[in-house]
C-alpha cells in the first residue's frame, strides 16, 4: 500500500476520511511563453549596462526574476564553442573508442600483469600502463571536446 494510501486508511474515522497531508502547490507552469505575464521596465543606458555586468552573461530576465524574488540563482549554462557538425564527429570518435573496448583490454593485462596471473617483465607493464593513460586522456581529451566536465 503506498504512503499516502496508508495516510488516509489511518486517518479513515467512520467512513469519512480525514486527511493529514498539505498540498503543496508549485509555482504554476505556463503552456507557452503567451500565456505569461509581462513586466517592462524602462532603464537609463548606464543602469542597463550596469545590470548587465551584474548578470554575469546570464539572461537579464533569470538575474532580475531571481534577484525580485530573493531566489537564488540559477547555475549558468553555458554553450559550447565547439561547432555542431565538430560535435557530431566528437561523438562518433567517442562512440568508436567505448566499443572497441582498448581501456577495458588494457585495464585487464594491467591487472593481472599485477597481481601476478601471467609473467611479464617491468618494461612490459610499464608499456601497458602508459598505454591505458593515454587511452584514458584521449576519452577526457573527446569529452571535454563536447562540453562535459570531469
Amino acid at each position: 500500500m503506498s504512503e499516502l494510501k496508508e495516510t488516509f486508511h489511518a486517518t479513515s474515522v467512520g467512513g469519512t476520511v480525514q486527511s493529514r497531508l498539505t498540498p503543496i502547490t508549485p509555482r504554476p507552469r505556463h503552456k507557452t511563453t503567451r500565456d505569461c505575464p509581462r513586466v517592462t521596465v524602462r532603464l537609463s543606458l548606464d543602469d542597463y549596462e550596469r545590470l548587465q555586468t551584474l548578470a554575469g552573461g546570464r539572461a537579464l530576465s533569470v538575474y532580475l526574476r531571481a534577484k525580485g524574488l530573493e531566489e537564488p540563482l540559477p547555475k549558468r549554462k553555458t554553450k559550447s564553442s565547439v561547432p555542431i557538425a565538430d560535435r557530431h564527429v566528437i561523438a562518433q570518435l567517442l562512440g568508436i573508442l567505448g566499443q572497441s573496448r582498448i581501456a577495458n583490454n588494457l585495464n585487464q593485462l594491467a591487472y593481472h600483469a599485477n597481481v601476478g596471473s601471467f609473467a611479464i617483465d617491468d618494461d612490459a607493464r610499464s608499456q601497458i600502463n602508459e598505454a591505458y593513460e593515454h587511452v584514458l586522456f584521449i576519452r577526457k581529451m573527446l569529452l571535454r571536446g563536447l562540453g562535459y566536465r570531469e
